[in-house]
């Protein structure tokens, strides 16, 4: 119990800002078709984070099997997790665990009321600032001789698809991690604060659809020639983003009857969370930052060429994301003189195993 109460003590802002926010939008859920899809939602939700660990598990088995190469791999495999999965570490990390889908779910509702609350007025703005940063041509325009071919594009679909697996692994990492309290708050504290400034706040203020959608709400539209050519590169390689966003621009169109997970481009929370990783993977090693930074950037092609987002979406959601690390950091460092819980019980692992 002291190491809960320890460990509750350590969440304790994560904790304020998920229930204050989970509290938001179940207001807001008043004004959604059906309100009752919000258990729905939760429970997709649910799924989705508990697959994180799957997705870990998996990862350190193939590192095992590679590098370790034990004669009994199962055996291997359950002592050695069974030491990294104490008591303490669980109970360390249960606050987070618990909190992550409340939170996944309340995002979902803000992002799904986003044309209830503004409608999308903002993308002819945001194309035209496209334009304005880059010297008169569409951002998409001058990255098309360098990406426009179908096993490029299939490349940048993969990257961007698999963010979410990435994310969840890295969630996950750093839920369970005791030897980084500091860097774990921050990326916990960062991830919130930045999906609610930016993925809800900003993109109610700027409510826009993107490219992909121009011209279901404008009369002309200067994307269909990059939406053409992502047609056209499906019939040779499938463009996964493409079925993607029929789903959604569907389920906006029903008005929640069929589902809406919700449609928002400014700012781009995808190309927010991989910056967030990779100034964590730069806290971390070299090597991790310098792998994750280059991840960032394929979002950040992939958010252009796929249509998702006009660039300026993803260097608002960039900025954002640095600023917010940035303030996270500096609060944290006035506290790091009184750690807020010791994890001086965790067992430490063998050398060559799991480590956190």
């Amino acid at each position: 119990m002291n190491t809960l109460r320890a460990s509750l003590r350590t969440h304790r802002a994560l904790l304020l800002i998920v229930l204050l926010y989970a509290a938001a939008a179940t207001v807001l859920a008043g004004s959604l078709p059906s309100p009752s899809d919000i258990f729905n939602v939760l429970a997709g939700f649910l799924v989705a984070i508990l697959t994180g660990p799957v997705f870990i598990l998996c990862g350190y088995t193939i590192r095992v099997m590679v590098v370790q190469r034990p004669h009994r791999l199962c055996h291997y495999l359950y002592h050695d997790l069974r030491r990294y999965l104490s008591n303490e570490r669980l109970l360390h990390a249960l606050p987070a665990m618990l909190l992550i889908p409340i939170f996944a779910s309340s995002f979902t509702v803000f992002k799904a009321a986003i044309p209830r609350l503004h409608p999308y007025t903002w993308d002819a703005t945001l194309s035209g600032w496209d334009m304005a940063l880059h010297g008169g041509v569409a951002p998409w325009e001058r990255l098309q001789p360098l990406l426009g071919h179908p096993l490029v594009t299939a490349l940048l679909n993969f990257s961007y698809h698999f963010w979410f697996f990435l994310f969840y692994a890295v969630l996950y990492w750093l839920i369970l991690d005791t030897r980084r309290p500091l860097l774990r708050m921050q990326f916990l504290l960062s991830f919130a604060l930045t999906w609610i400034a930016l993925g809800s706040i900003m993109a109610v203020l700027f409510a826009s659809v993107g490219p992909c959608y121009y011209g279901h709400l404008h009369g002309s539209d200067p994307y269909a020639p990059l939406m053409a050519y992502l047609h056209e590169a499906n019939q040779h390689i499938p463009v996964w983003a493409l079925q993607v966003q029929e789903m959604l621009w569907q389920g906006y169109q029903s008005k929640g009857a069929n589902g809406d997970l919700g449609i928002s481009a400014m700012p781009s929370m995808h190309v927010a969370t991989a910056v967030l990783m990779a100034m964590m993977g730069w806290r971390v090693s070299r090597a991790a930052g310098i792998a994750l930074s280059a991840f960032a950037v394929l979002i950040l092609l992939g958010s252009i060429h796929l249509g998702w987002h006009y660039a300026v979406d993803g260097y608002v959601g960039a900025a954002g994301a640095a600023l917010v690390w940035h303030l996270v950091g500096r609060m944290l460092g006035s506290q790091a003189a009184v750690p807020a819980v010791s994890m001086a019980t965790v067992p430490c692992m063998s050398k060559g195993g799991l480590t956190s």
